[in-house]
């Protein structure tokens, strides 16, 4: 069972990486300075929210 469950988790771990792989291929891609400005805007807003400064 527990050999099962390692290898299931293997599988996907290895079927997300040739996603990965077709998806920079295609380009697909999202520059690193733009996936770190939305998640940083994210972040600034939950921030905000909770501290009231909305």
């Amino acid at each position: 069972m527990r050999i099962r469950v390692s290898t299931d988790w293997e599988t996907e771990v290895l079927e997300g990486i040739k996603r990965g792989i077709a998806d920079a291929k295609a380009g697909r891609l999202v520059p690193h300075e733009a996936a770190m400005a939305e998640i940083d805007a994210v972040i600034e807003a939950v921030e905000a929210e909770r501290t009231g400064k909305v």
